[in-house]
């Protein structure tokens, strides 16, 4: 019992420590600080920093399980760039799993949370589970009416399905609580040019 529970705390330590201090993160995260939020490279920073205070006032009680957060937005980047099938499906079960555990922490209030739940369907999309990326869409969808992204990633989604008629009723409920929204206009025009 002692054994395991020393291997889980190394683990933990393994999540935390490059997090606290950019000079220990991993090489590959360091060179590609650039496509991350400000916040992620502000965490980095550690907790002393006036940047990781004004964060954790920002962001409340879930900015303490940012460094997960930040590495499901890496590991999207990281599924979106390579053309390694295996490297890909890796790089997607990371970015789940990691918006899995920070869903824990960051309930319906938490600021976060219609972006979580959307980068979350976007990694189920993209692993061929359709049925559950439509709940997390359709989560944040809920938690923010206005999220454009959701609309647009969820209508993206259904026609890469074969699916026009859903994403097109998608996209009408998008432009309907944001009816000045480009983003879902033009994918609404695409749909019904023949």
């Amino acid at each position: 019992m002692r054994a395991i529970l020393s291997f889980i705390l190394l683990v933990m330590l393994g999540f935390i420590i490059p997090w606290q201090n950019v000079s220990a993160a991993n090489p590959e995260w360091k060179e590609n600080t650039h496509l991350l939020p400000q916040y992620c490279k502000d965490r980095a920073k550690g907790g002393q920093s006036p940047q990781f205070r004004k964060w954790r006032k920002t962001l409340g009680n879930v900015f303490i399980h940012m460094h997960h957060y930040c590495a499901g937005l890496f590991a999207k980047t990281k599924a979106q760039t390579t053309s390694d099938q295996s490297a890909r499906d890796h790089w997607l079960r990371q970015l789940a799993g990691q918006m899995q555990y920070v869903s824990g922490p960051c309930k319906p209030g938490c600021v976060l949370y219609p972006e979580l739940h959307s980068h979350w369907g976007w990694a189920l999309v993209k692993q061929g589970q359709l049925g559950e990326a439509i709940k997390h869409y359709q989560l944040a969808i809920r938690n923010k009416t206005t999220f454009t992204r959701a609309y647009a990633e969820l209508s993206d989604s259904y026609v890469e399905y074969n699916q026009p008629d859903e994403a097109r009723k998608v996209l009408e409920a998008g432009l309907k609580a944001s009816p000045k929204s480009r983003r879902l206009q033009r994918r609404l025009d695409k749909l019904q040019t023949p």
